[in-house]
């Protein structure tokens, strides 16, 4: 069984950032769709929300976010682009690039 997972990204206004919130929430549950992440952090203008979420339907998290574009407070609803599933060869800054350490220039450090 296929499931489809997008992420949200948008801003809430700051004059009542829980209540609209919840409202957000309740229309994950409404669609019947898999709440995987939420996280928020505030700035000066509001809050910032991204929202990892799972469907059965591709066309739910489409309705999803039609719905959150509508809920007052919510400002700017953006799909933030899918991670590439293509393997990592090599990680871009290993171990083996770091210098030994030298310890004995670090016992002549310590005893001058």
């Amino acid at each position: 069984m296929n499931t489809y997972q997008t992420t949200l990204r948008f801003c809430i206004d700051d004059d009542a950032p829980i209540a609209t919130l919840e409202a957000v929430l309740a229309i994950v549950r409404r669609l019947d769709l898999r709440l995987i992440s939420l996280r928020s952090h505030g700035h000066s203008q509001g809050q910032d929300v991204q929202l990892r979420l799972a469907a059965q339907q591709e066309e739910a998290l489409v309705l999803c976010r039609m719905r959150l574009n509508n809920v007052v407070g919510v400002l700017a609803v953006r799909v933030m682009p899918v991670a590439s599933a293509r393997t990592v060869l090599a990680a871009s800054c290993t171990y083996a690039l770091i210098p030994q350490y030298n310890g004995a220039h670090q016992q002549k450090q310590d005893s001058v």
